[in-house]
């Protein structure tokens, strides 16, 4: 709110908009913050620590996971709504940032201090987040379809698809992000990133997840109508000159159902002009669509 965010929600007026990393209770949230969105939120039990959201001109029904029973239902990263004014279904998701495996973890605690024992244990529970998550959009897409609706799913997957995607993309190889098994998820659900041929020839440690292919696939939005393009980024750290250089990361995506993405027009990120005026360290992705 101290930098603007409702001065972005205003003059953008959407219809829907996806939130995480709200990192609020509920009884903190200041009561102008989304003005007159009716909003879905999920705090989550972690005191400080994610939150999801979705903010709604009309009053919507909101879900959870379909499997409640599972170690991420209680953190607050996946919350979806039943639009009541168009046909679809849309999830705000927030995916752990998850670690590297022992093979590449360093030993001298790497960027975050964390020893390779604690990076393994983040990555597996990454791994075990997308799992699931597979398991949850197979659900809900076989669900909005027997429901006549679309379904779109917002967030930060915390996962860079290509080395189109990442601007120091040789550098992060063997960072969480970037990592062969991350790439592989979204292998599975969106197809091959265009950009997959770079990466002919490079010599990666991380091991290769197998995963369980999905019934049905999603379309990465941005993408599929920038096929060629580097970018746009939608993430850059806050220290040094990452934004000013524009040295940044697509980590936040649109993933639609095949249907609704043919409706899809004027995607863009929406890239605050200068650093000391960007809402966070992420921007947003707009798209409009016809539902």
């Amino acid at each position: 709110m101290r930098r603007g965010f409702r001065d972005w929600l205003d003059a953008l007026g959407a219809d829907v908009v996806a939130l995480q990393e709200v990192r609020c209770r509920v009884a903190d949230l200041p009561p102008d913050a989304f003005g007159s969105y009716h909003l879905a939120y999920d705090p989550g039990q972690l005191a400080g620590r994610n939150g999801v959201a979705v903010l709604t001109r009309r009053p919507a029904d909101q879900f959870t996971w379909m499997d409640d029973d599972n170690p991420f239902a209680a953190e607050g990263r996946l919350i979806g709504v039943h639009l009541a004014d168009a046909p679809l279904d849309v999830i705000s998701v927030y995916v752990p940032k998850g670690g590297v495996p022992l093979e590449v973890a360093p030993t001298d605690g790497g960027r975050e201090g964390y020893t390779p024992e604690q990076q393994q244990a983040r990555y597996e529970r990454k791994a075990d987040f997308l799992r699931l998550f597979t398991d949850e959009l197979d659900a809900r897409q076989a669900d909005a379809e027997a429901h006549g609706r679309h379904l779109l799913v917002l967030g930060d997957f915390n996962i860079a698809h290509g080395p189109a995607d990442i601007s120091n993309w040789r550098g992060n190889l063997a960072h969480e992000g970037f990592l062969p098994g991350e790439r592989a998820w979204l292998d599975a659900h969106l197809g091959p990133a265009p950009s997959h041929p770079r990466l002919a020839g490079r010599t990666i440690l991380a091991p290769t997840l197998e995963w369980r292919s999905p019934t049905r696939q999603l379309i990465d939005v941005l993408r599929s109508q920038n096929p060629d393009a580097d970018g746009p980024y939608t993430w850059w750290s806050w220290m040094g000159q990452a934004f000013t250089k524009d040295v940044g990361w697509r980590i936040d995506y649109h993933l639609a159902s095949p249907e609704l993405a043919k409706t899809a027009s004027q995607p863009r990120v929406d890239r605050a002009n200068t650093s000391e005026t960007r809402i966070s360290d992420h921007a947003p992705v707009v798209v409009e669509y016809e539902a």
